[in-house]
């Protein structure tokens, strides 16, 4: 007999349980909420589309572009630029605001809206709290304004 047939049964029985105690514990962490690709812009043809025809809503840490979808579900993008900060600021940034519209992408504008997130400077360092309230508040603003608003029109107001 082999180490590693005497081992490998236990190792995967101890990670079973680890897991399976995991998901019995219901957390919001650790609950899996999936962004997919089918969710998110990723053509830059789709990006200049939303900032040409879309609505503009600024906040205190992001900038939010709207722009009623043709599809029946709504995408959301996330840009940052070298101002705010070096690869690693910028990442942290877009992960931020990623992880914000995943958890709550029903609290958006509707669901056939493209959203693209353009990432400020105090998007990486803001404390999570005020991050999200500044977030959320974009998105109803957003949602105000693009009720009514159709994707092949004129570019809407912007705020």
């Amino acid at each position: 007999m082999g180490f590693e047939s005497v081992c490998a049964p236990r190792v995967v029985a101890r990670s079973f349980r680890r897991a399976a105690a995991k998901v019995a514990s219901g957390l919001p962490s650790e609950r899996r909420l999936d962004f997919p690709a089918s969710a998110r812009l990723k053509r830059r043809a789709d990006y200049q589309r939303v900032y040409k025809l879309g609505v503009r809503v600024t906040g205190r840490h992001v900038v939010l572009f709207f722009l009623q979808s043709r599809e029946r579900v709504g995408r959301f993008g996330v840009t940052a630029s070298r101002r705010i900060g070096g690869a690693v600021v910028r990442n942290r940034a877009k992960r931020r605001l990623r992880e914000l519209y995943r958890l709550r992408p029903r609290d958006g504008a509707g669901p056939s809206c493209d959203i693209v997130a353009n990432a400020k400077r105090s998007s990486a360092t803001a404390p999570w709290a005020e991050l999200e309230k500044d977030f959320m508040s974009c998105l109803k603003k957003g949602r105000r304004l693009t009720d009514g608003h159709l994707s092949g029109g004129p570019p809407a107001p912007r705020e």
